[in-house]
């Protein structure tokens, strides 16, 4: 009896070779779930936290033909899908089974010949960039990671060390190609389809597939040559460095990024503050806006000139190896996320000291807490309607990061990492839960994750996806419809 009713199961599921397969270009990949080894052919994703399931088995298309091809028919068959891009969102995916989109054919690279643009294709990341950015003597406002999709993150906000000077990745878009929930290939810009493109530059993958992207390109700083500065304190030291981190608010460059990790050094046992800052100028003037971390005798420091392209692999001492995790897919990584718009040092110094009972109380932990601190100046340079995205006065961005093998501590971090959400929340600035989107966890909600685009947002979604076709990662809420009363 039980067979059977696993055979109907079974049964039941498209054969997506025979649906999708007539309709596709000969380059076009098509891997049914019962494939050996499913779904090791497609981009694994970063954390298995959460993660999704492709029970119908996956697509890679060639063309963006393909992509219309397979929107339409997965639409007219009510076949659930997933856009697979760089492979490095966290949100929660757990109650998605459908088919999933992997993007991975879509990697093309592209300068106009006066390097002023540049067009990718939907799934190239960040590594892909770095060198022919530096050799076309230009600069993007990318992030620290170099394995996150461009596209993904641009469609969330694209924050990064250079927003100070240059604005948000979403910023720098002029143009995008996308598939939406009808099928059709559009293109978005600021004078095509206006009210798609403001959307897409903040809640992007609530409305199709991108395709393509085409960015303006600045040239690039200091004739590509960036200080690199990195320190390292013991716990003891966490108080001094918050109040320079308030100290920001009321001054900071907008050519100065500071990234900071809080985190527990097995091998000496004891906790560590990492501080890598960057000034995307000369030494001359860098060197006098680090005087605070050298005034505080770290245990070791360094502060040098490095080009562009080395930037991402220089910081914290190269001590993050070859990523430190931040690259290696399918770990155990559990995140939660929260945005500030004020910083409240009495909050992170209690917080601190309760991440450092919770160290010494979980020996098998390796969570640590990023920190963000990036200039305003660019994107408060950018009016906030003139986007969706909600966070353009955010003064940190901040990830606690559970790293560990162990799944029986999942109760106890997922408790930790909320009441540390919650407290950061109550001294935050913002009076609600604010999260940056490309950090999102998928419990926060809307209202966190675009503030007060929102309402304006589910016009849009009203009139591009009215099916909800595009609602899986960090969906936007589709206003019911209005029924008269009998």
């Amino acid at each position: 009896m039980k067979l059977g009713i696993v055979q109907t199961v079974f049964s039941l599921q498209p054969n997506i070779t025979s649906l999708f397969g007539p309709h596709l270009s000969s380059d076009a990949l098509i891997v049914p779930p019962t494939t050996p080894d499913f779904p090791a052919q497609l981009q694994q994703r970063w954390t298995d936290v959460n993660a999704p399931s492709y029970d119908l088995g996956a697509i890679k298309p060639a063309t963006e033909d393909d992509v219309q091809s397979i929107v339409k028919i997965a639409s007219d068959n009510s076949l659930p899908f997933f856009v697979i891009g760089g492979g490095h969102g966290i949100s929660n995916y757990s109650t998605f089974g459908g088919l999933a989109i992997d993007m991975g054919g879509f990697k093309s690279v592209s300068f106009s010949d006066d390097k002023s643009r540049l067009t990718i294709g939907g799934s190239v990341k960040i590594f892909q960039l770095i060198k022919p950015l530096f050799d076309a003597g230009r600069e993007l406002p990318l992030g620290s990671c170099e394995c996150v999709g461009v596209v993904g993150a641009t469609l969330g906000g694209g924050i990064g060390g250079l927003q100070g000077e240059r604005g948000l990745l979403l910023d720098a878009l002029e143009s995008v190609n996308i598939v939406t929930s009808k099928g059709k290939l559009v293109e978005a810009s600021a004078s095509n389809n206006k009210e798609l493109f403001w959307a897409l530059r903040g809640a992007g993958s609530n409305f199709g597939i991108v395709t393509s992207a085409t960015y303006k390109l600045p040239k690039i700083s200091n004739d590509g040559m960036y200080m690199n500065a990195d320190f390292l304190f013991p716990a003891a030291a966490n108080r001094s460095f918050f109040e320079i981190l308030k100290a920001t608010e009321k001054e900071m460059s907008s050519k100065l990024a500071i990234n900071a990790v809080a985190a527990y050094n097995r091998q000496v046992g004891a906790p560590m503050l990492a501080v890598n800052a960057i000034y995307y100028g000369p030494m001359s003037e860098g060197r006098k806006l680090v005087e605070s971390f050298e005034k505080m005798q770290p245990m070791m420091s360094n502060v040098t000139m490095v080009p562009a392209w080395d930037i991402i692999d220089a910081a914290f001492f190269r001590s993050f190896g070859q990523d430190n995790g931040a690259c290696t897919p399918n770990q155990h990584i559990n995140i939660y996320s929260v945005v500030l718009r004020q910083i409240h040092t009495p909050t992170f110094e209690s917080f601190f000291g309760q991440l450092v009972r919770f160290w010494d109380d979980h020996p098998s932990f390796q969570g640590r807490w990023l920190m963000q601190r990036y200039a305003t100046d660019g994107p408060l340079a950018t009016a906030d309607e003139a986007s969706a995205y909600g966070h353009r006065h955010a003064k940190m961005y901040m990830n606690f990061e559970g790293f560990y093998e162990d799944r029986s501590l999942d109760d106890d971090v997922n408790e930790f990492w909320t009441s540390a959400r919650e407290a950061f929340t109550k001294t935050g600035g913002y009076g609600r839960l604010s999260v940056y989107p490309n950090y999102a966890r998928g419990d926060e909600g809307a209202e966190a994750w675009y503030g007060e685009s929102l309402p304006r947002l589910q016009e849009v979604k009203q009139k591009y996806d009215p099916e909800g076709l595009f609602s899986v990662h960090n969906p936007i809420p589709l206003r019911q419809p209005h029924r008269d009363l009998v």
